[in-house]
This record gives structure tokens, C-alpha cells and sequence, in this order.
């Protein structure tokens, strides 16, 4: 397992459960709208910032952030995204351009970047070893906006 020593990571989906997602739940259900109200809702919560780099930014996307359980094969939402690939592709970013901002943000060299991604990459092939259960919690359809902005005042 990675040791999380940077404030920017590396996040990669087992191969296992590419596409197994919010955003394709949504989209596969006709149900775009919500989709929409959720991550208009997130970015209110989170007010149109990054919350890693802090930079404001118009155009910004919901994100998944999963966390992992080795053992029992869990995989745990905690945040939400939308296809990374087309964004960056649309918005015309190049690797160079990340790796750039991931060791910005992490205060870093290029070499502490590809070291860390290495890494990525093995513990990216031995998850996709497995097939994952996943715990959407408080983010999952059947809860719904309405619960999750209830949830949210508990939290604050």
C-alpha cells in the first residue's frame, strides 16, 4: 500500500471496476439531472475551490477520491468525479502539465513524482487482481440530495 505523504495523489481505479461509478449510475439511468444537483451541490459545500491546491477555479470538476481496503476488497467513496481523461483531453492538458502541478502542490521534484507513480502503478495491478464490493455511504442514489444536505448539517 502507498504511504499518503503527499497532499496531491496518485488515484487509480482497479481495472475490475472501471466504469462503476456515480457518474455512470446516474448517466446509464437517464438520470443526468441529479447528477447535475449533486455536483452543483458539492462545489457549494466546497465553494468552487480546489481543496487540495486551494486555487479557485470556474471550471472545476467533481472528483472521486476512493479509499481502499486491501483485505476485505472494499471500495469506499468519499468524493465524487466525472471521466478525468475527457476533461483534460477538452481542456487541452498534457501529462507534463500534471506532473508539473502535482509536484507544485507537493512541493517536490520530477523524480519524487515518477518514484511515487511507479508505485501507483504496482499497487495499481495487484488491486486489479480483485473484484471490489463499494460502499458509496452517504453519497449512494438511494439516499438521495435531500439526505445527504441533512447529513451535511449534522457535520457542521
Amino acid at each position: 500500500m502507498i504511504t499518503k505523504q503527499f497532499k496531491l495523489s496518485i488515484e487509480l481505479v482497479p481495472s475490475t471496476i472501471w466504469y462503476v461509478n456515480l457518474y455512470n449510475h446516474y448517466k446509464n439511468n437517464n438520470q443526468m439531472e441529479k447528477w447535475h444537483q449533486l455536483k452543483q451541490y458539492l462545489f457549494e459545500i466546497e465553494r468552487k475551490h480546489c481543496w487540495v491546491c486551494k486555487k479557485e477555479e470556474r471550471n472545476l470538476e467533481a472528483h472521486e477520491f476512493w479509499e481502499y481496503d486491501d483485505y476485505k476488497h472494499i471500495q469506499k467513496l468519499w468524493l465524487h468525479s466525472i471521466d478525468g481523461d475527457k476533461m483534460l483531453h477538452q481542456q487541452r492538458i498534457k501529462k507534463e502539465d500534471i506532473i508539473d502541478h502535482f509536484c507544485k502542490v507537493n512541493i517536490c521534484s520530477v523524480a519524487d513524482f515518477k518514484k511515487y507513480e511507479e508505485r501507483a502503478f504496482v499497487q495499481w495491478e495487484q488491486r486489479s487482481k480483485f473484484q471490489w464490493k463499494q460502499d458509496l455511504g452517504i453519497y449512494h442514489p438511494k439516499f438521495g440530495l435531500k439526505e445527504l444536505k441533512s447529513q451535511q448539517r449534522l457535520v457542521n
